[in-house]
Formats: C-alpha cells, sequence, structure tokens
C-alpha cells in the first residue's frame, strides 16, 4: 500500500514554537522563520502550490490572490480572530474556487455566511476540542 502524501502547509508568518513544532510533525510544513510579511506576489505563489494556507490577520487574502489559487488549495486557516484580512464578501469567488475558511468566530459569526467552521481547521480531518 502507497504512503499517502502528507498536505502540503504554507504558514505566510511566524507562529508560537509549539504550534510550528506540531505543524511540521504532522503536514509537509513551509514556514516563515523570517517574520517578514509575505507580498501580494508571494501569497499568490503559496496558493497556488499549498493545500492549506495558514494567513495571520496581517496578511490581506484578496480576490486577486484566491484567483490564483490552485485545485488543491482546500483550507485557509487563519492563525487570530475572525477572517476580515480574507475576501470572503465575493460570494463568486468563493464558490467557484470551493475554499473552506477556518479562524476563530467574531461577534455577529454568522456560520452559513463563509463557511467557516473551527473544527475544519484540522487538515488532517481529525476532531479537535473548539472551545
Amino acid at each position: 500500500m502507497a504512503k499517502s502524501r502528507k498536505p502540503l502547509v504554507i504558514v505566510t508568518r511566524k507562529l508560537p514554537d509549539q504550534i510550528e513544532l506540531r505543524m511540521r510533525e504532522l503536514f509537509d510544513t513551509r514556514l516563515n522563520p523570517d517574520d517578514k510579511p509575505m507580498t501580494q506576489a508571494q501569497l499568490a505563489e503559496a496558493v497556488k502550490t499549498a493545500d492549506v494556507l495558514v494567513p495571520t490577520v496581517t496578511d490581506r487574502i484578496d480576490a486577486s490572490v484566491l484567483s490564483k489559487s490552485g485545485e488543491q488549495l482546500k483550507l485557509i486557516a487563519n492563525f487570530g480572530n475572525g477572517v476580515d484580512n480574507i475576501d470572503v464578501a465575493d460570494r463568486g469567488s468563493a464558490r467557484h474556487h470551493r475554499h473552506q475558511y477556518a479562524g476563530r468566530p467574531h461577534r455577529g459569526y454568522r456560520r452559513h455566511d463563509h463557511g467557516a467552521d473551527p473544527g475544519r481547521a484540522a487538515p488532517a480531518g481529525g476532531r479537535r476540542r473548539t472551545c
């Protein structure tokens, strides 16, 4: 039986060491050890190859970035509160690209607006506590 490929997770900024360590254990992970903000061109390149993109609230993921995403991109797992930095307002684009967005819900959060569900933040599909 062939060993399945680990999902490629691209992290846009430096995260806490414990989180980065665990991500490297579970996934094929590309980190940003210099913690320099990615340019829009770098973000566009990341979504072309990543299975999962892990931006932070300082990264602007807009329609121009999302339009460059490859078929393999299944999840944008925001590290931070809410998804205000991700262009989820463009409903047509989100449906077309079939992205899932995950981030800690904020006030006024309605699941049917953008499909975000913290339980989907685990790319391997495992169960996780959300409280």
